[in-house]
């Protein structure tokens, strides 16, 4: 449970939670995204009160430790699952998805490629372009880089630093 958490994030700031294992870090996370209703207080975005709105509505991306890509699907319809979600026209899909795929280096011939032939650090690329893609204002991050060694790890936190600043996105 978390217990009286007070917390101001200014718009484009790369911010860490930090503590032991079950302190509340990814509870807090499930909460801001809207999939764990909090006991009690609110949730404010830019002075707006989401406490209440659909995670769909709330524009705030997520990528989880475990990644929750769909395995029997390509990596092409894993990022573009939110957006055919939200009913986004297939022409526009298709744009969207190459725009973001480009920006992670994920190339074409990956995105025809089942999510189960990827390894780990190609699973992390497909999670966040499938959460960036949706354009959140901001981007939650629950352990991305846990399951991978140590080089990758290294690699890839510069890479999402870059991609924060590039795409000016609150993480």
């Amino acid at each position: 449970a978390i217990d009286n958490l007070n917390l101001t994030i200014n718009e484009g700031e790369f911010f860490t939670f930090l503590g032991p294992s079950g302190c509340g870090k990814s509870t807090t996370l499930r909460a801001l995204v809207g999939f764990l209703e909090p006991s009690q207080g609110q949730i404010l975005v830019d002075n707006q009160d989401i406490t209440n709105l659909d995670p769909e509505k709330r524009e705030i991306g997520i990528v989880f430790q475990s990644y929750a890509l769909f395995p029997t699907m390509t990596v092409f319809d894993n990022i573009a699952f939110g957006l055919k979600v939200k009913k986004v026209s297939p022409e526009i899909i298709k744009a969207k998805v190459h725009e973001i795929a480009k920006k992670i280096n994920i190339s074409d011939e990956q995105l025809n490629r089942n999510i189960s032939e990827l390894s780990g650090g190609q699973q992390q690329r497909v999670a966040l372009a499938r959460a960036l893609v949706l354009e959140p204002k901001i981007l939650c991050l629950d352990e991305p880089l846990s399951n991978l060694d140590a080089k990758l790890r290294v690699s890839l936190r510069k890479e999402l630093k870059r991609l924060q600043k590039e795409l000016g996105i609150t993480t």
